[in-house]
């Protein structure tokens, strides 16, 4: 299973195309429940788009390339339901039991179409921002009041693609984190049909997810080549300095992709976790050394600043076939990942995805654990 969103209060998963439902609050999703729907396959979709998502092709694919994210889901209202898989995005109103083609993406988007960061919702209107890997393709930050019909918010020009689009819940405002060379890394602002950084131009500034707390914006590193990577705290009186410099308030060992943040006793807890990745970085220098132990997830709260960090679960990434026979690296191996979500009751979910261990469960950090940490 690959953990989602939580919907309706209640988590939502994928296996495949399938949606899953949890059926009462429990955590117990998949097993002998039934899928709550299935998304469709387009008709111009050829035989790449059942290779990744739909079984038994895929799980012959990903035997040799390690299982790779290819289903993204959001939850927008109490009924409608976004997702992104290849170059296509869909729309479903009645909780995930029918779906629909609304949006085509870049022929070259990733195989799950964006990241699960790059989609948000702020004032009736949904964000997505794309994710090209051509190198070529201009991403585009697209929007909609209904869900069915899109426009271009902004684009682009300058960066690769967009890792992720999100509101601040603190104040009226969209942010945007871009990557991956040095000059397309960019956290910012999306103003006036543009992305107005706040800092960028190098590999500190290259994020996936933001965590907002009411005093600060903070980030991990992604970048595979940097041998440590920082999680950095930008306080928000700073945020529109000319040339703001965050702190350091920790480093990891991996690069940083997702991130939650709860509210326990009074007290706010950010949390990211890392990915294990499986190769060097094509956007890199030619010369490159891997830097990238292990996935894991990583917390820490108000009370300390944000300077106290503590290891939450942490694994290896899954052996596939590609990682023993693929001499000229032709092959693409895929990462290992932790998704999250956070629940203001229940605590943070947690579903490592391509690991040695657990792969594909979805386990509950509960709110006394954090408690207990504190």
């Amino acid at each position: 299973m690959k953990l989602q969103t939580i919907h309706d209060g209640r988590i939502l998963a994928t296996q495949g195309r399938s949606i899953h439902l949890e059926p009462d609050g429990t955590g117990d999703i998949g097993g002998r429940e039934p899928k709550r729907g299935r998304l469709p396959a387009p008709s111009s979709a050829g035989i790449g788009y059942r290779l990744k998502t739909t079984r038994p092709a895929r799980s012959a694919v990903t035997a040799i390339t390690g299982r790779f994210p290819a289903v993204n889901v959001w939850s927008i209202d109490d009924a409608t339901l976004l997702a992104s898989a290849d170059r296509w995005l869909f729309r479903s109103a009645d909780g995930g039991r029918h779906w629909s083609v609304v949006e085509t993406l870049p022929a070259s988007s990733a195989p799950m179409g964006v990241l699960p960061s790059a989609v948000c919702t702020a004032d009736g209107t949904t964000y997505v921002g794309e994710y090209p890997l051509d190198g070529r393709t201009t991403p585009r930050i697209l929007a909609s009041e209904d869900g069915d019909t899109w426009s271009t918010a902004a684009e682009l020009e300058d960066v690769r693609h967009v890792h992720g689009v999100q509101a601040d819940p603190y104040a009226d405002e969209l942010w945007v984190t871009t990557g991956d060379a040095d000059s397309e890394c960019t956290i910012g602002r999306l103003r006036d049909g543009g992305v107005e950084p706040v800092g960028g131009g190098d590999q500190s500034w290259r994020a996936v997810e933001l965590a907002f707390t009411s005093d600060a914006v903070l980030w991990g590193v992604d970048s595979v080549y940097a041998e440590h990577k920082a999680i950095r705290k930008l306080p928000r009186e700073h945020v529109d300095d000319p040339d703001p410099t965050p702190e350091t308030v920790h480093r990891v060992s991996s690069s940083v992709y997702y991130a939650e943040t709860i509210t326990v006793d009074g007290e706010q807890w950010v949390c990211f976790s890392t990915a294990k990745e499986a190769g060097a970085d094509s956007t890199g220098p030619e010369t490159q050394t891997v830097h990238s132990d292990r996935t894991s997830v990583v917390a820490a709260s108000s009370a300390s600043g944000f300077t106290d960090w503590h290891e939450l679960v942490s694994y290896d990434r899954r052996t596939a076939l590609a990682d023993r026979l693929n001499p000229r690296q032709l092959v693409p191996r895929a990462n290992a990942y932790v998704f999250l979500a956070g629940d203001p009751d229940r605590g943070l979910f947690v579903n490592p995805y391509n690991t040695d261990r657990d792969d594909g469960r979805i386990r509950l950090i509960p709110m006394r654990a954090f408690a207990e940490l504190s």
